[in-house]
């Protein structure tokens, strides 16, 4: 198991507690993210035909350039909420498991796409019986950095926490063993961590004053 050493751990922010779960916002990628299952979105192609960036790029180097071969094989095709998981990670990944899931079409990403891959993540998160998970949209790492309108860290977060809400009914009516994901953390670049934080936040207090 590989983890990146305490010295190197970035800040973590708090966003708020739901159910049992601490939700945080941490300055790193998918690659780098210490948890039990690191998510990362992937488009069917990046915009303008551009080359992969950022975390999305670290995590396709971590995996020796697979990742993207398989993209162009077709055996991953990235089809919005097409799932990849990765369960042998190599060592130079610090999670313990990897799920890629496909956002479809660049120019077709829409609030509702996003929000269908928060609960995919979060789903698939206590589908492995992970305790922590980490999840990057990934979409400006694509090239899709036109994302004001998409109100992304409400949008993720009501995706989130409405996977988590509803497995937790299931096993209140005991037709499902109740999840043990005790962590869930949003990924961002480390230029946006404090406004990022600030946002999550904000949109946390707001989901659970409408409840």
């Amino acid at each position: 198991m590989t983890t990146n050493p305490p010295s190197q751990h970035p800040a973590r922010h708090p966003i708020g507690i739901a159910h049992g779960v601490t939700f945080d916002v941490v300055a790193w990628g998918p690659a780098m993210a210490d948890v039990d299952l690191s998510v990362a979105c992937m488009f069917e192609h990046e915009v303008g035909g551009a080359p992969i960036a950022g975390g999305l790029l670290a995590l396709d180097q971590a995996l020796g350039g697979r990742l993207m071969r398989l993209r162009a094989s077709g055996t991953f095709r990235a089809q919005a909420m097409e799932t990849l998981l990765i369960t042998a990670p190599s060592a130079a990944l610090a999670p313990r498991a990897v799920l890629v899931i496909g956002l479809g079409d660049p120019g077709e990403l829409t609030s509702d796409v996003l929000r269908r891959a928060t609960r995919v993540a979060m789903r698939e998160a206590i589908r492995h019986g992970a305790r922590s998970m980490a999840f990057a949209p990934s979409v400006l790492d694509a090239g899709h950095t036109d994302n004001a309108a998409l109100n992304m860290p409400e949008v993720m977060l009501d995706g989130m926490l409405g996977a988590l809400s509803a497995d937790m009914l299931l096993a209140d009516t005991g037709l499902a063993t109740a999840p043990v994901l005790r962590h869930c953390t949003f990924d961002v670049g480390a230029a946006r961590v404090e406004s990022a934080a600030l946002a999550f936040a904000t949109a946390f207090a707001k989901l659970h004053d409408d409840k």
